[in-house]
């Protein structure tokens, strides 16, 4: 069995920096998130994670890309995306999408999931965030 390191905190504070746009690997990394969160709890200590979401990962965020510029994307696992960022948003991830990226495609506030918080720039949270002692983990394509 893998051991990792002992924390001596109750709660783990993460921000995570979503910008995935490919379907596959979006899903792939909520998963390996929702694995961390688990392992947290094993270890005793609760998960407090925020997903901030923005360039072409927008259109997850999104519940339907008709008439935004993602419309014309072949997307087979929307609905399954969106279910677990709905299981997320109940177990405590709070999600914070960006302004910017809506404006530019065309996503409106209306046509986001509705526990989805919009911001103006999301890169102000992330400082803040991290100055309030949120680790900051980057996920982008590889």
């Amino acid at each position: 069995m893998a051991k990792g390191v002992k924390a001596k905190t109750k709660e783990v504070k993460v921000v995570w920096d979503m910008t995935i746009g490919n379907e596959a690997m979006f899903k792939d990394r909520l998963g390996l998130i929702q694995q961390t969160a688990d392992v947290i709890r094993k270890n005793r200590m609760k998960p407090k994670f925020v997903i901030v979401i923005h360039g072409p990962a927008t259109k997850f965020a999104a519940r339907s890309l008709s008439g935004t510029r993602f419309e014309n994307e072949k997307l087979q696992n929307l609905s399954d995306i969106q279910k677990i960022i709905l299981e997320m948003n109940k177990d405590n991830t709070s999600f914070i999408q960006c302004q910017v990226p809506m404006i530019r495609n065309n996503v409106s506030e209306d046509n986001l999931l509705p526990f989805i918080s919009v911001s103006e720039t999301v890169f102000y949270d992330l400082a803040i965030l991290q100055m309030e002692g949120y680790a900051y983990i980057p996920i982008y394509e590889m």
